[in-house]
């Protein structure tokens, strides 16, 4: 499984720092630190974590309006690709007795599981179907 937090270790200018702040995370390009609300379970840590990752890796800085909601998008999409590449997944189908331990192989929210295939092309979905032992 991707580890969001050996990424990190390899950004070495960048720091983290958990807070109680509103949003679930937010990247301070200035000052190289990524901010996570602090009292959250590991899984939506580790979401916001990926997040937050890519966009230290991109370099972003404060945007507003459109631009902001594309870039947010596509640093979604990005962050849940990294953290559930296509093999990951076919590997924790094939050993999962159902859905819900399929989510708690993949180590984040539901939710997101749920993102992550959403964003699989046909080919994609059939090698994880071929891959998944059970229905549902």
């Amino acid at each position: 499984m991707p580890d969001p937090w050996s990424v990190l270790g390899e950004m070495r200018d960048v720091v983290l720092l958990r807070q109680p702040i509103v949003e679930p995370g937010r990247y301070y390009h200035s000052r190289r630190a990524i901010v996570l609300r602090s009292g959250r379970s590991l899984e939506e840590e580790r979401c916001s974590l990926w997040h937050e990752l890519v966009h230290a890796e991109r370099g972003d800085t404060v945007c507003t309006g459109w631009v902001a909601s594309a870039t947010e998008r596509w640093v979604e999409r990005e962050a849940a690709r990294r953290a559930m590449p296509l093999a990951v997944m076919e590997r924790r189908l094939a050993v999962a007795s159902d859905w819900d331990d399929f989510v708690w192989h993949m180590k984040v929210p539901d939710r997101w599981v749920r993102f992550r295939l959403t964003l699989t092309h046909a080919a994609e979905r059939a090698r994880l179907e071929r891959a998944c032992r059970w229905t549902g």
